[in-house]
């Protein structure tokens, strides 16, 4: 019996070693920067749909401020922009107060600057699909 036993056993193992898979290729992964799908990322602060969410903030807080003058965007330090069904901003800006009067009729664009600043945070969302820009949040305070 320890005869049949011990040759079933050298019978298993010699088949279980023939039928064996044969190693598989490992494959290298190699770590890449892949933007996040729906997370946020930097933006260059010169690019024309940061300038364009950023003047519509500027001018939703000339609308929203109690000032009686103008104020007008001076430059776009930051931006990190985020893709859902939007197009939502975070900006960083610095904004102007200018010369022009709220109660006159101008193209604040040709309006002189007075010397106060603004160091400015806005967060914009633009719907692609009407063209539309909305500002969530904006908070600014005097530039030192």
């Amino acid at each position: 019996m320890d005869i049949c036993f011990l040759l079933l056993v050298s019978f298993l193992s010699v088949f279980h070693f023939s039928s064996a898979d044969q190693p598989l290729e490992e494959a290298i992964i190699v770590p890449r920067n892949v933007e996040l799908l729906g997370g946020w990322s930097l933006a260059n602060p010169e690019r024309e749909d940061v300038q364009e969410a950023a003047k519509e903030a500027v001018e939703a807080f000339n609308l929203k401020s109690k000032a009686k003058k103008y104020f007008k965007l001076i430059n776009v330090t930051s931006a990190s922009t985020q893709v859902t069904n939007k197009i939502n901003y975070k900006i960083e800006a610095t904004i102007g107060k200018t010369k022009c009067r709220k109660s006159e009729d101008t193209v604040i664009e040709a309006c002189g600057m007075a010397k106060k600043q603004l160091a400015c945070k806005f967060e914009v969302a633009l719907d692609p699909v009407t063209d539309d820009h909305e500002v969530h949040k904006m908070v600014c305070r005097r530039s030192a």
